[in-house]
C-alpha cells in the first residue's frame, strides 16, 4: 500500500512535525486535536496523518472536510495514500487538480462512503472509471461538480445517476460527451431531488432530454442550458409549467428560443402569483438571454415586468441580454423609476 510519506513534500513536513511533538503527544485528547486541526490549513491536516496511529484515528473520525487544491503533480498519489485515514469525510475539494487520475477516485470510492460533496472540476484526465467507482462507493453524494471533465461519457453518468439517488446539485458544464438526452432521462428517473443542474455547452442535448428532466425533477431551482443550441421553445415551455420553484435559468446562445418561450414564463408567473407561491420566494431572480437573437424587446420586457427581481441596471444585473441589439430598450423597474425621478426633478427645477 502507498503511504502518505511516499510523497517527498509530505515526508519532509511530517518529519518536521515529529521533531517538534513533545514526549506526551499521545495523551492529547482526540476532541482537542480535531479542534486544533480545524484551525489550520488542509495541507497541515494531511501532514498530521503521518505523526502517529492515535492521531490518525482521531483524524479518521473527526475530520469531515478536506481540500487538495494546494497539491500539484503528486495529487493522485497523495489521495490514494491518505484516503484510508479520513473515513468520516463528507466534503472534498479536488478542483483544478489537472494531474488527478482514476486510481485516486477509486480510493475515494473505496473509503469515503459518507461523502456528500465532491468537486472534481477540470479533472481532464478522469474517465468513466471514476464515475463507476463513485457509483459503487459514494452513494450518499448530494453535490458533485464534474465541469470540465471532458473524458467522461454518457455511459458513466447513467450508472452514476442510477446509484447516487440523493444528488441535488450537479455540474456538467463542458461535458459534451456525458451531457446527453439519455443521461437526462436517467437523472429524471433516479435523481428526483435534483435542484441545480448545469448543462452548459452540452451541445447534444435536445428538447427530448430537457422535457424528461423537468417532468422527473420538478423541484429544479437552477438550470443552465447555455450553449445547448438544439433546444427550442418546447424546453422552456415545459420548464415553466412543471418547475414552479425555478429561480435561475441560463439560455445563452440558445438561438432557437423565441418569444413563445418568454410568454410562457410570463403566463406561468401570473398563475404562481395568483396561487400565492410568489410569497414563498418563488420566481426568477436570474435569467441569461445573451445571444438569443430571435427574441423581441416586447417579449423580454414582459418577462422583466413579471419578475421584479430581474434587473438590467448595472448595480444589480440579473437579466443578461448582451449581444442582442434588438433588446437594448428592455429595462427593469429600477431604470424606469430612476428616469421618472430624474424627469420629475428636472421639471421641478424648471418651474
Amino acid at each position: 500500500m502507498i503511504q502518505a510519506t511516499d510523497c517527498p513534500e509530505v515526508l519532509d513536513e511530517a518529519g518536521g512535525v515529529l521533531e517538534k511533538v513533545e514526549e506526551r503527544w499521545h495523551e492529547l485528547p482526540p476532541e482537542l486535536l480535531v479542534q486544533i486541526l480545524a484551525l489550520v490549513d488542509h495541507r497541515t491536516v494531511v501532514v498530521a496523518t503521518g505523526v502517529c496511529s492515535s492521531w490518525r484515528q482521531s483524524i479518521s473520525t473527526g475530520i469531515h472536510e478536506l481540500s487538495f487544491s494546494w497539491c500539484g503533480r503528486s495529487v493522485s498519489k497523495l489521495v490514494q495514500s491518505v484516503a484510508p485515514h479520513f473515513l468520516s469525510l463528507q466534503s472534498c475539494n479536488l478542483r483544478r487538480c489537472m494531474y488527478l487520475v482514476d486510481p485516486a477516485i477509486e480510493a475515494i470510492g473505496a473509503h469515503w462512503h459518507d461523502l456528500r460533496t465532491l468537486d472534481l472540476s477540470n479533472g481532464t484526465r478522469l474517465t468513466d472509471a471514476s464515475l463507476y467507482d463513485l457509483a459503487r462507493g459514494c452513494t450518499l453524494l448530494e453535490k458533485l461538480d464534474l465541469s470540465g471533465c471532458v473524458g467522461i461519457t454518457e455511459a458513466g453518468l447513467v450508472v452514476l445517476a442510477e446509484c447516487c439517488k440523493n444528488l441535488r446539485h450537479l455540474n456538467l458544464c463542458g461535458c459534451a460527451n456525458a451531457g446527453s438526452d439519455t443521461a437526462l432521462v436517467a437523472l429524471a428517473q433516479h435523481c428526483r431531488s435534483l435542484q441545480s443542474l448545469n448543462l452548459g455547452w452540452c451541445e447534444h442535448i435536445t428538447d427530448i432530454g430537457v422535457t424528461a428532466l423537468v417532468i422527473g425533477c420538478s423541484d429544479l431551482r437552477v438550470l443552465d442550458l447555455c450553449g445547448c443550441h438544439l433546444i427550442t421553445d418546447q424546453s422552456v415551455i415545459v420548464l415553466s409549467e412543471k418547475c414552479h420553484c425555478l429561480r435561475v435559468l441560463g439560455l445563452h446562445c440558445c438561438r432557437n428560443i423565441t418569444d413563445a418561450a418568454m410568454y410562457s414564463l410570463v403566463t406561468n408567473s401570473k398563475w404562481r402569483t395568483q396561487s400565492h407561491l410568489r410569497r414563498n420566494g418563488h420566481g426568477l431572480v436570474s435569467l441569461n438571454l445573451s445571444g438569443c437573437t430571435a427574441l423581441s424587446a416586447r417579449a423580454v420586457q414582459a418577462v422583466c415586468d413579471a419578475f421584479p427581481e430581474l434587473h438590467t441596471c448595472p448595480e444589480r444585473t440579473s437579466l443578461i441580454i448582451s449581444g442582442c441589439l434588438n433588446l437594448t430598450s428592455v429595462h427593469c423597474i429600477c431604470v424606469v423609476e430612476a428616469r421618472q425621478h430624474a424627469s420629475t426633478t428636472f421639471n421641478h427645477l424648471c418651474h
